[in-house]
């Protein structure tokens, strides 16, 4: 097979997901011809769109039927692949749809308890502040800019090397994040 353009891509891994439920990265780059880190931005459109969902190593299609919580910084659906949750003193809770506006979320809100964040690997709810946060990669996600996290340093590294950007702690991440607003 010759390597098809994005569109084209896109719409071959979607006729692939709907014929068999679930495709790993390894079989989506080989069936479009293309590098596994090629995929991986092909999914992220696709999963922003809500066409399918990640999941650890390849890609099942979007349950459709599910609720989902608006951002309480700027409205957007939350996937729940960057989700971000801000546990309050009084027992209140506030869902953000990714990292960036989990922090400024954090920054507004007084009386936090507890943040948690989404492993962007792994699918798996972390400690806000024991996250490593990658802040500028070349992948977009969600909000401008993105900031993506991980619950292991090493593998934060070495999606880095795959997409560029900064490493971050969590005070480091919102420093940031607010220089720039």
């Amino acid at each position: 097979m010759t390597k098809l353009p994005p569109t084209e891509r896109e719409t071959h891994i979607l006729e692939i997901l709907h014929a068999k439920g679930s495709a790993s990265i390894e079989e989506l780059a080989q069936a479009c011809s293309v590098s596994t880190m090629t995929i991986h931005r092909d999914l992220q459109r696709l999963e922003r769109t809500g066409h399918i969902q990640k999941r650890h190593g390849g890609a099942v299609l979007a349950d459709r039927k599910t609720g989902s919580v608006p951002c309480a910084m700027c409205g957007k659906v939350t996937t729940g692949k960057q989700t971000f949750l801000v546990h309050l003193a009084d027992g209140g809770q506030k869902t953000a749809c990714c990292a960036h506006c989990g922090l400024m979320l954090l920054n507004a809100e007084k009386d936090v308890w507890q943040a948690m964040t989404m492993d962007f690997l792994h699918g798996h709810m972390i400690s806000a502040q024991q996250a490593i946060y990658l802040l500028g990669s070349d992948l977009n996600v969600c909000c401008v800019p993105t900031i993506l996290t991980f619950g292991s340093r090493a593998e934060a590294e070495r999606f880095q090397k795959g997409f560029g950007g900064t490493l971050a702690t969590l005070e480091e991440a919102t420093l940031s994040l607010l220089g720039a607003h």
